[in-house]
């Protein structure tokens, strides 16, 4: 018997191999809200194994279980029970049997959506405490009636739970919340309690910073005296910043600072009126001065920060080969006879310091190129383009006839417009769920949302590229309509041009320019397939290089095969020395954003990084407990010898200590 959980699929020969093999699929899921559910994954799955076994005479070695961990009921978009119809499509399991009907949904209208999907597929489903018969008038009653039920309990439950908050809020009690740095949430009390390790963490940031100190600066200087960071293991300039923003300090956080509302049958989140806000107080850390000069010297930081562009020609459209983000003409050196710009990755100006080693870490270590000779090269080429476009457009037309290309970039897109189209439903589900009390905090609906823009914007990207493409299969004309705008530029060109003019031509031809560290520079024009310009010298390249053009849609071999030799000796380091990314890729002399793809094509299980932090705290417990009790050195003792902060061995004590008992 298989099971995936977590997320976990299955390998595409593994598909192939289980075609006709798997009878039967087992849903099996939990919810967060306690208050709610009262199953185990452990025994749902027993008993719909059993039930698989007894009535349909099903093997243990025919089934395929899915665990849904923490996911409630009412969530249009749970990546397992999605799977389930992937898995169906693809001619695995003929039956897809759940424990009962409110693990599939909580939601009648979700309930009703899904199970007719199975149906269409030709399947079957099955509950093991409800009897289900499609072709049965009274039981299909039933069924939508218990869905209608499950719905209205929720829905009681969670109306209940906001007078709840209401009344806590009322009572100067603030009703659960994401953590803020220098405070702890009392479960007890409701509020937010005085924590003096991060107090004094953040008494630190505001006395740098009004020193004249600098996000950057401080985040080191946290690190390097190991104060943990509020999430994860490095202190980011980004993070300073942010803390140091928050109001709350001054002794009132305020709840309810958005509300949900329908606006023409649709719903939105906004912004209530700060008068609205509801005031709760909690231990001051500085006064109200001391808060708008922290903001004055933080706007005056942001005002003195990055360089003018006006002499830059790629603004704007500079990415970064290495990393893919934006690159921008802020970095400049001066020498005896002028000062040089340099197009540098933006990625490379977001340092984090680790709070372990107190070393910086450059999100990005791309090479940085000089705005005058990248802008001199690629107006040059575009300047040739324009003048002989003859050998590009009988090029272009020789991959209008490539048929099986079009066929298959028009099935993709069609993919991905389906795709498109289903992740803004989810959206619109998601809020309405939030609006109706089925999600209950603002932090959790963000956090749905989040990850469905994510997969939007990349699929987004994806489309637009592959339109581009399709664009030249309007044929010959299409591609003779842009004669007359090269011909206009040529006469432009002939002309002594201002940088802003230059600007405009180089917009109107080239959608993106890509530059990379072996000197490797992409032009992607606006109407064309890829162009690569690739130099066998510093800064030079073949702009009659034509053959280089190539489509979209085929996809370079990924960069993780060069060290896919070393994934063994990574493996360990990540799961056994419990090394995140960043310090693997340091140790390794590569980076982390391979390996991380590496590790998810190999089909590694990742960590987040509070299970990292987790395991990482466990494996130190012995020392720690050494330390303090055999030993007898004091916390403070412990982080002057070690380098382990007080805060950090009292969690490692705390959620090991029960080792001892058993």
């Amino acid at each position: 018997m298989r099971v995936l959980k977590d997320h976990e699929k299955l390998a595409r020969e593994d598909i192939v191999s289980l075609i006709d093999k798997i009878k039967a699929i087992v849903y099996t899921r939990v919810s967060s809200d306690i208050q709610v559910d009262n199953y185990s994954l452990e025994s749902q799955t027993q008993i719909c194994v059993k039930e698989a076994k007894e009535k349909f005479d099903i093997s243990e070695h025919e089934i395929i279980v899915l665990r849904e961990e923490a996911e409630s009921g009412d969530n249009p978009n749970r990546p397992m029970l999605d799977y389930i119809l992937f898995l169906l499509e693809k001619g695995i399991g003929n039956t897809v049997i759940f424990l009962h009907p409110d693990r599939l949904s909580r939601h009648l209208h979700l309930q009703q959506q899904i199970t007719h999907k199975i149906w269409e597929l030709g399947c079957d489903l099955h509950f093991v405490e409800f009897d289900l018969q499609k072709d049965n008038a009274e039981s299909m009653l039933n069924y939508n009636i218990q869905g209608s039920i499950a719905q209205y309990n929720k829905a009681k439950i969670l109306a209940n739970t906001k007078r709840g908050r209401r009344a806590m809020v009322a009572d100067n009690k603030i009703p659960g919340m994401n953590r803020i740095y220098g405070y702890t949430y009392d479960k007890d009390l409701h509020t937010l309690v005085e924590n003096k390790f991060e107090k004094e963490g953040y008494l630190i940031m505001v006395k740098l910073v009004l020193g004249g100190s600098t996000c950057s600066e401080v985040a080191e200087y946290l690190a390097t005296r190991k104060y943990p960071p509020p999430k994860g293991d490095k202190w980011y300039q980004t993070t300073i910043s942010r803390i140091l923003r928050n109001e709350s300090y001054m002794g009132t956080f305020y709840y309810g600072k958005t509300e949900i509302v329908r606006s023409y049958g649709k719903t939105k989140q906004l912004s209530k009126p700060r008068d609205e806000w509801h005031k709760i107080d909690i231990p001051p850390y500085i006064n109200e001065i001391t808060f708008e000069n922290l903001q004055k010297v933080l706007d005056s930081n942001t005002k003195n920060g990055g360089m003018p562009s006006e002499y830059n020609l790629l603004r704007s459209i500079v990415r970064c080969g290495r990393c893919g983000s934006a690159v921008s003409a802020g970095v400049t050196s001066v020498t005896q006879s002028r000062a040089l710009k340099y197009y540098s990755c933006t990625r490379k100006a977001t340092k984090s310091f680790s709070f372990e080693t107190g070393e910086s870490n450059s999100t990005c270590r791309g090479a940085n190129f000089r705005v005058d000779i990248i802008d001199s090269i690629v107006w040059n080429e575009l300047s040739k383009l324009i003048i002989n476009p003859e050998k590009l457009i009988k090029k272009l037309l020789e991959r209008l006839s490539d048929k099986s290309k079009i066929d298959e970039m028009e099935i993709r897109r069609d993919s991905i417009i389906k795709e498109i189209t289903n992740k803004e439903k989810s959206k619109e589900r998601y809020i309405d769920l939030y609006a109706t009390g089925f999600i209950i905090t603002k932090e959790e609906l963000s956090s749905k949302l989040l990850s469905v823009e994510k997969e939007l914007a990349a699929l987004q990207q994806e489309l637009s590229s592959l339109n581009e493409n399709l664009g030249l299969n309007s044929g010959q004309n299409n591609v003779q309509l842009r004669l007359p705008l090269l011909e206009k530029y040529q006469k432009i060109i002939k002309n002594e041009l201002q940088m802003i003019d230059m600007r405009k031509i180089v917009g109107i031809l080239v959608n993106k320019i890509v530059l990379h560290d072996d000197k490797h520079i992409e032009i992607f024009y606006k109407f064309t397939a890829e162009s690569h310009l690739i130099s066998s010298d510093t800064y030079f390249s073949d702009s009659d290089n034509f053959d280089k053009l190539k489509w979209v849609v085929e996809s370079p071999p990924p960069k993780w095969v060069n060290i896919e030799h070393l994934y063994p000796q990574m493996l360990k380091m990540y799961n056994e020395e419990l090394l995140s990314f960043e310090q693997i890729a340091e140790s390794t002399g590569t980076d982390w954003w391979t390996i991380k793809q590496m590790f998810k094509a190999k089909g590694a299980i990742l960590l987040t990084t509070k299970e990292r932090g987790v395991k990482r705290r466990a494996r130190d417990f012995e020392k720690v407990y050494n330390l303090h009790y055999v030993d007898g050195l004091a916390f403070t003792k412990i982080y002057k010898e070690h380098g382990l902060s007080p805060y950090y061995c009292k969690q490692v004590l705390q959620e090991n200590i029960h080792k001892l008992k058993k």
